[in-house]
């Protein structure tokens, strides 16, 4: 912790802030919607509505009951290669709707 009026480093100060609890959920269910949409292509993005990821649980909202069967029988292959791209172990389940 730092006096007032002492200078900090500006990357030092970003981090701090980044890395509070609020900021970084958020900073989360971002990388994992980018993530979705780079692993799983723009044919799957284009059915796909909503991407939330809460507590290690991705939720994602399909517009077509087929996709939503074969992704819901390859779950854990989805699930693998997120956590692949993402370089950490993120998401624990999958839901699809």
């Amino acid at each position: 912790m730092t006096k007032r009026g002492e200078l900090k480093n500006v990357s030092k100060v970003i981090e701090e802030v980044f890395s509070q609890k609020h900021f970084r959920i958020g900073i989360d269910n971002i990388k994992v919607q980018e993530a979705w949409i780079k692993t799983m292509g723009k044919n799957i993005e284009k059915y796909t509505y909503k991407v939330l990821y809460k507590k290690g649980i991705l939720h994602v909202k399909l517009k077509s009951s087929v996709l939503k069967e074969e992704l819901t029988f390859e779950k854990s292959k989805v699930i693998k290669m997120l956590n692949q791209e993402l370089g950490k172990e993120y998401i624990k389940d999958l839901v699809i709707s």
